[in-house]
């Protein structure tokens, strides 16, 4: 029996997914975008704590201004976007972030080159882990582009 447009859809798109949790478990760090308290977008280069696939990415940031900083952007408006990208291949994600603060979790995902920031770890006062959830994402990847959306 013959596919139909639909499927043959839903298994390119799957394939691209595939590729897209592959190229993230490759990549050490991503780009983060918040909303400044202007309504700018304010990009910043991170470490990837943990990723699971392309759909939650979690970081390890600070809280070391209450003025400006991603922190303060995401305390005020939770929308964010992630652009990750390795050897012309590329996804860019948009999507809502949220504070962890499951101290099992904080502990799993912290690395211990972290305590030059974080002198008391986790316990750190400034010491934030926010995972990123995708709700929309555009894949570049060996020269298929597409944008999905995901709830």
């Amino acid at each position: 029996m013959e596919k139909t447009a639909s499927e043959i859809q839903k298994e390119r798109i799957k394939e691209l997914e595939e590729k897209a949790n592959a190229l993230i478990a490759k990549c050490s760090t991503a780009t983060l975008t918040s909303v400044n308290e202007k309504g700018y977008p304010r990009t910043c280069l991170l470490a990837i704590a943990k990723a699971e696939g392309f759909s939650d990415i979690y970081f390890v940031t600070s809280k070391r201004s209450e003025i400006n900083g991603k922190v303060t952007h995401f305390e005020k408006n939770p929308k964010a976007s992630v652009c990750y990208f390795l050897d012309g291949d590329s996804v860019t994600l948009i999507g809502n972030v949220e504070f962890i603060n499951d101290r099992e979790l904080q502990a799993a995902v912290w690395n211990e080159t972290d305590r030059r920031f974080f002198k008391k770890g986790i316990d750190d006062p400034k010491f934030r882990l926010i995972k990123f959830h995708t709700i929309e994402a555009t894949f570049w990847i060996e020269g298929k582009f597409r944008t999905c959306k995901y709830k």
